[in-house]
């Protein structure tokens, strides 16, 4: 009854049904499918810089999206068009523009619509905690965070940015075939940026946590976990060119798998823009890495129970003991493919469905990091990297900055960085040597210590 309360108060049920008529329209047109995706969000937010309130804010927005399919001699033609406005009465007008330029598009044979299948079955995604939240409440936080941050160590000098957001969200899709699937959930958040100085050396760092409600967000952690960052960094070394046994920290774990996990997009490997089309069934990591995507994880941040297309979400193996189980796939790509679908849709208020992962994650290991760390002996401990995303999706090469820890003898010594971190995606995934124990979650997608074996780290 909550949800349902909350959800009505973004998306109208009179406007879900003028969206229901719009598509009726179109298939009086002649549309073999129509179409009507609704989306609105609201957020607040506090923001705080070295003591003192500079942003509160409060937003909403929304948008509806229309997409009308035209029967063509060899394919689908698709017509799209989208508005922000909410308060409308008749969407009839959109659904007639789509129509019409749906005679314009390129003809798909690819392109398939889902029949009605599953039911919201997950825990509730939104949190009554978080809407109860007021103005003066942020703002508190948002000076607690900064307090604990400065009380974790008398080195910090400066808070750029202290700040606590919430919201919530409503989504819902409307098809011809008879979906409907209605969808609200909350969140909040917490961030830091802040800089440590130490004998004429400064360094700044950035942390931050999101969840469900208010409750999720242990504020004095993200505090200390920034300043530990900010000081972990001071007075760094250059290290000298060469191979060197690396652990990635979680925090560069989650982003790698992030790329990983966009080279196993159907979508890049059917446009021969992925390292790991026509892998599937081949080894292209170590085996001692399995990565999933679950959309119905009970607690993920990214559940959902229907994706962008209306298909019952579910778990995939993507990597299974370093051997390619699947790619990511919506409808179309699976056709395409000649594959069933991993309800994987991602959907927006334009254009067609794309392709997302929901809650993607390693399988832990089973040693913890201080243990990876002592059997790197004499490696670096990897704790930052910039520019991941200019890693070239076909050939995998990357060429990118890094900054971390020596290990020395088993153990964290000092700070190192401007090192050029060299090498090919796949050649790191089967050079992993151990998975920690310690996996960690980053919104919607985890990481966990990696023990990569010799890798090239060059000084800048």
């Amino acid at each position: 009854m909550q949800d349902e309360q909350i959800f009505r108060s973004m998306i109208s049920q009179s406007l879900e049904e003028s969206a229901m008529e719009g598509i009726e329209y179109a298939k009086m047109l002649g549309a073999c499918g129509a179409e009507a995706f609704l989306s609105v969000s609201r957020s607040r937010k506090a923001k705080v810089s070295n003591g003192e309130l500079e942003d509160l804010t409060t937003s909403k927005r929304g948008g509806l999206g229309v997409r009308v399919l035209r029967q063509g001699k060899n394919g689908i033609q698709v017509g799209s068009t989208t508005t922000t406005d909410m308060t409308r009465t008749d969407v009839k007008d959109l659904f007639q523009q789509a129509w019409e330029l749906s005679a314009l598009g390129d003809e798909d044979p690819w392109i398939r619509q889902a029949e009605p299948d599953g039911v919201d079955d997950l825990p509730s995604r939104f949190d009554a905690r978080t809407e109860a939240l007021t103005p003066s409440d942020r703002i508190k936080r948002a000076k607690k965070l900064e307090k604990y941050a400065r009380k974790a160590s008398k080195k910090i000098c400066a808070v750029r940015d202290s700040s606590w957001a919430d919201g919530c969200g409503a989504g819902l899709l409307l098809t011809d075939k008879g979906i409907r699937t209605p969808g609200v959930a909350s969140s909040c958040s917490a961030s830091i940026e802040l800089a440590a100085e130490n004998n004429n050396d400064r360094q700044a760092a950035w942390h931050s946590d999101i969840g469900r409600h208010p409750d999720a967000i242990d504020i004095q952690a993200i505090g200390r976990e920034a300043t530990k960052k900010a000081k972990t960094k001071l007075n760094p070394k250059q290290l000298p060119a060469g191979k060197y046994p690396v652990v990635l920290h979680p925090e560069v774990a989650v982003d790698l798998l992030g790329i990983v996990a966009a080279m196993l997009n159907a979508e890049s490997v059917l446009r021969g823009r992925s390292l790991f089309a026509g892998k599937i069934g081949q080894p292209i990591a170590s085996p001692m890495l399995t990565l999933i995507d679950d959309g119905r994880l009970p607690e993920g941040l990214g559940s959902s129970p229907w994706d962008g297309e209306g298909v019952p979400t579910r778990k995939n193996v993507l990597i299974q003991d370093g051997i390619l189980a699947s790619y990511l796939h919506n409808l179309r790509t699976a056709s395409e493919m000649g594959v069933a679908t991993t309800a994987n849709a991602g959907r927006g208020t334009a254009g067609n469905p794309g392709i997302t992962a929901f809650n993607l994650f390693p399988i832990a290991g089973t040693k913890n990091q201080e243990s990876i760390i002592a059997q790197a002996h004499n490696g670096v401990l990897i704790t930052e990297i910039m520019g991941l995303h200019t890693v070239n999706p076909v050939s995998g090469d990357l060429s990118v900055g890094a900054s971390g820890i020596r290990i020395r003898n088993g153990s964290l010594k000092e700070s190192v960085d401007r090192m050029t971190f060299a090498g090919n995606i796949r050649d790191m995934l089967l050079n992993i040597v151990e998975v920690g124990s310690d996996i960690r979650w980053y919104g919607a997608s985890a990481g966990l210590t990696l023990l990569l074996d010799d890798m090239m780290l060059g000084g800048c």
